[in-house]
């Protein structure tokens, strides 16, 4: 059906992340002409995310004829304790944020992708019909649907729910990425081929897996250690210091690589040592740039405002322990499409709002499953 986009219903994609873009590309492959704005005035990349591949991810991109996803996989998966472990075979594969970016924006038209061009809302949301979509720059878009992709922090949500905001779950995730080529070999040789898991002394845990690399490379040499550890940091001053990079800035949700304080740095190499299987401490020291992210919930009572929807983490924020993040965007997106194909039969209203019922009962279930995962792996000891 790409070849059909000319006489096709007009979708506007507010954001250009790995949410819009699923949207995006799922809404063309029915048809519909598609024009994606996405604010950062360039490509976006990202060194921190590694991201457990699920059905939905790889559904999405068989749709909408995608070429193949770079991926790296494991044969087992290990769980330890700080004083041992077992393993145990489970097979699985992973990729990168920046190894699903890079595959879904080639599966859309470049001129179709506009860079530096913020959404600023809508002339008829809440209503049935066509949208007049208002650019920052001052021009407008028409559309039949606008698809609210922005993001956690959705300008969109903001202005359509306004008393709707991420809850802070009460702990945080320290992350980073350790290129392969500058990983002692021994690290390498103890974490490949495996998904590793590690208990922490006093509540919560640390996991590991390979994944893409720079340029999304998967081969031997070329791929990045990529691993997580979730903390207990209550709301107050200590969340706010770890959160006060070395400029002085409090950030909300994370601070990226390269600008967490160093002292703060210094005393999550300190704490790892203590805390974790030992050959997790050499990891967390070995990595150059540790990252923090904030955990948070988020579940929206409604994604329909008329022809307007938001989708993705604008609308669920899931833990990451569901590993389902993309995967739920992913499903948002290829339902969306589904109920776009109404759009010729005159019948789109009423399938938007079965879409809406379905992915609404989806995300809240998987909120869920998010937060009893977090109290099992989190809890003090």
């Amino acid at each position: 059906m790409l070849g059909h986009e000319a006489d096709g219903m007009r979708v506007a994609v507010a954001g250009g992340s790995i949410g819009g873009l699923a949207a995006a590309t799922a809404l063309r492959s029915v048809g519909c002409a598609v024009e994606v704005y996405e604010r950062t005035p360039h490509q976006m990349t990202s060194r921190g995310a590694g991201i457990v591949v699920q059905p939905a991810l790889t559904a999405l991109l068989s749709k909408v004829g995608a070429p193949p996803l770079p991926t790296t996989s494991c044969a087992h998966r290990n769980y330890l304790s700080p004083n041992g472990g077992g393993l145990s075979p489970m097979p699985q594969r992973f990729t990168s944020w920046e190894a699903i970016y890079r595959t879904l924006l080639a599966a859309l038209p470049g001129e179709s992708y506009h860079l530096g061009v913020e959404v600023g809302g809508s002339e008829h949301d809440g209503a049935v019909g066509p949208v007049s979509v208002r650019l920052r720059d001052g021009r407008r878009a028409d559309a039949d649907l606008l698809v609210c992709a922005d993001g956690w922090r959705s300008a969109a949500r903001a202005r359509l729910l306004p008393d709707v905001a991420p809850r802070y779950a009460g702990y945080i995730a320290w992350r980073g990425t350790l290129a392969e080529v500058d990983a002692p070999g021994d690290l390498v040789r103890f974490f490949d081929d495996r998904f590793t898991f590690s208990d922490a002394r006093s509540g919560g845990h640390a996991l590991c897996y390979l994944i893409p690399g720079d340029g999304a490379r998967t081969a031997a040499g070329h791929r990045r250690l990529n691993w997580v550890w979730y903390a207990h940091v209550p709301q107050g001053p200590e969340l706010d210091r770890i959160l006060t990079d070395r400029s002085g800035e409090r950030r909300t949700g994370s601070v990226s690589p390269g600008l967490l304080a160093e002292d703060v740095t210094e005393e999550l190499r300190r704490v790892a040592t203590r805390e974790l299987y030992p050959t997790f401490a050499e990891l967390i020291a070995a990595t150059p740039e540790p990252f923090v992210q904030v955990i948070l919930d988020l579940a929206v009572p409604r994604m329909r405002f008329g022809r307007a929807c938001l989708v993705g983490d604008a609308a669920f924020i899931v833990r990451p322990h569901t590993a389902g993040a993309t995967a739920k965007a992913a499903e948002d997106a290829l339902a969306l499409a589904r109920a776009a194909q109404a759009w010729r039969t005159g019948a789109l209203d009423s399938e938007l709002a079965r879409w809406e019922a379905d992915q609404l009962t989806a995300g809240r279930a998987m909120v869920h499953y998010g937060v009893a995962l977090g109290q099992r792996f989190t809890a003090a000891r």
